[in-house]
């Protein structure tokens, strides 16, 4: 029968060899599967229906299992994990190893996947802890995260004890404020000095930044006398600076050191670094030199000094440039670490790149708000104050009611003037004038975020969004005046003569260039002044988009009805 299978597997005959499996028993295929080489492997269990799959995979052995969730996309396997895991949780846990189950998990639709998690932590209700243990030991801090937002208060302390120590601080720091702060409350003295001698410094400050006076100084209390030193040091910075995000514990060397002397040091102090891959040089008052990396050590002999061969032209901050600033510096660079240096120069500490990758996140997240007129908020929507989310968003509404007034005063002033049939054009032509603005202030806020664009850029930028604007002026332009005749006068009957089409046509082309040209100049401006362009992105630019296509609409459309009343 193997024989037969495998014949037929070579020879691609998929019909054939659908049929001769329907006869063979889950234990002889799961046999045959732990057999075969990688392709062969891959290309039997690709013939499987799900369930089948699903049924033969949980016999397989542990290296079969592994090279099955290797080879198969996530796309193909998602449908064979969530039948796996629609099996008990305890006897899916009894017939695989803790580290596949994982794997299975990360690999099943997010639906399941969160079924499944919180099917695990049943255990809890249980006192199941031999099986619950080891199974939260081998998941990443982040899904471990996720799987304690879905506890009770109640249980998760009890829970986050079940971690082993160095999972268990790399798990607090993915977890929010509340639960952290639930955390540290329930923590005896001891448990918490634990926790914070396992953290970096910087992630220390982030969650004391997030923490109530009372909490922080039980933390403080806590920590060893260099800590609280170190944390103290860095929170004097300005919160959007380089020195508010960097940590102090990096690997310094001095340029006289061998690199046998470089390894020592490294073997000596790594435990308690963030990073160690790049190591920066510096004498007796701790000025900044040079960096090298342990590459660099590795292939220069035992006996030779730093200095001959350490980089000089190195790349660093200041502790007061924008966090923002160093998140691009580290991205343009590729670097995994860059120094921060005070006014003199000297090493105080390095900004490592997933403190970058936070920043950039937490900076997009901010510019989205404000775009959608929107105060950001530093906790997940779900945890925060309704209170707080009417403040947040109550201002921006506020500023752009009143700014609605102005184009009320505008339309108040030329309403007796402007027949019905114009009026109704009038949404048209400001939505269109405001998303035409809107699409360029996008562009150039994004060109500025990559540092692509620089406010002694704005005459390239009005010149090019100038030659766009007339083109997109021109077509819109077209299609109204089409759109007018066409469907508004013949389908639907409206009155709209040529002329007034042709008014309409020519003034929401003029808006579209004018609308471009203010989106293009308006986050330009705000940069200039330093001030976020996010933050005048949409609320300016709707207000002042609004104000410039009415007045073009109603000037455009008046004066040529009447020059069309002059010349008939």
């Amino acid at each position: 029968m193997k024989e037969k299978i495998i014949q037929l597997l070579n020879e691609d005959k998929t019909e054939e060899l659908t049929e001769l499996l329907k006869d063979v028993t889950l234990e002889e295929l799961a046999d045959l599967l732990d057999s075969l080489e990688s392709d062969q492997l891959t290309k039997l269990f690709g013939l499987l229906d799900k369930e089948t799959a699903a049924d033969v995979f949980v016999l397989l052995n542990r290296q079969t299992q592994k090279r099955v969730l290797k080879d198969f996309s996530d796309v193909k396997l998602q449908s064979v994990t969530d039948e796996i895991i629609d099996d008990d949780v305890e006897e899916l846990l009894g017939s695989m190893p803790t580290d596949v189950v994982h794997e299975v998990l990360l690999k099943a639709t997010p639906e399941n996947r969160n079924d499944k998690i919180v099917e695990i932590l049943d255990y809890l209700e249980e006192k199941k802890f031999t099986l619950l243990k080891p199974l939260l030991a081998e998941l990443e801090p982040v899904d471990l995260a996720e799987i304690f937002s879905e506890l009770d208060e109640t249980d998760l302390p009890l829970v986050f004890r079940l971690l082993p120590k160095e999972l268990a601080a790399e798990t607090f720091v993915e977890m929010n404020s509340d639960q952290q702060e639930l955390l540290i409350r329930s923590f005896s003295d001891k448990e918490l000095k634990l926790i914070i001698d396992d953290l970096f410094v910087d992630d220390t400050v982030d969650i004391i930044e997030e923490m109530p006076a009372n909490v922080v100084k039980r933390i403080l209390q806590q920590a060893d006398s260099e800590t609280r030193k170190e944390i103290n040091e860095i929170l004097k910075y300005p919160k959007d600076s380089a020195g508010s995000i960097m940590t102090t514990e990096c690997i310094s060397l001095r340029a006289h050191m061998t690199v046998r002397q470089c390894f020592d040091k490294i073997r000596k102090e790594a435990i308690d670094k963030e990073t160690i891959y790049t190591c920066y040089v510096t004498d007796d008052q701790k000025t900044l030199l040079g960096t090298v990396t342990v590459k660099d050590l590795f292939l220069h002999a035992y006996e030779e000094k730093v200095e001959s061969f350490m980089d000089t032209n190195c790349i660093f901050v200041d502790t007061h440039q924008d966090k923002e600033e160093v998140a691009r510096l580290l991205s343009k660079y590729d670097l995994l670490s860059v120094p921060v240096v005070d006014q003199e120069n000297r090493l105080v500490g390095i900004v490592t790149v997933d403190d970058a990758m936070d920043v950039i996140t937490e900076e997009a997240t901010e510019d989205i708000s404000y775009i959608n007129s929107v105060t950001p908020s530093d906790k997940p929507y779900l945890n925060t104050n309704v209170f707080k989310i009417y403040l947040h968003r109550i201002p921006w509404l506020l500023i752009l009611m009143v700014s609605a007034t102005f184009t009320g005063l505008i339309l108040n002033n030329y309403e007796a003037m402007l027949s019905t049939l114009l009026v109704a054009c009038v949404p048209m032509v400001m939505g269109t004038g405001g998303n035409a603005g809107s699409q360029a202030s996008v562009t150039v806020i994004r060109g500025m975020a990559l540092d692509e664009i620089r406010p002694r850029d704005i005459g390239k930028v009005i010149w090019k969004e100038l030659r766009v604007s007339v083109l997109v002026a021109i077509s819109v332009g077209i299609v109204c005046f089409a759109k007018l005749q066409l469907v508004d006068r013949l389908l639907f009957g409206y009155e709209y003569t040529l002329l007034y089409s042709l008014a309409v046509g020519i003034a929401i082309a003029f808006a579209v260039v004018v609308a471009k040209i203010v989106g293009c100049c308006v986050p330009i401006f705000a940069k200039a002044i330093h001030i976020d362009p996010a933050v005048f992105a949409n609320p300016f630019i709707t207000t002042i988009t609004d104000v410039l296509s009415l007045l073009i609409f109603c000037g455009v459309t008046l004066g040529i009805f009447h020059l069309g009343i002059a010349i008939a």
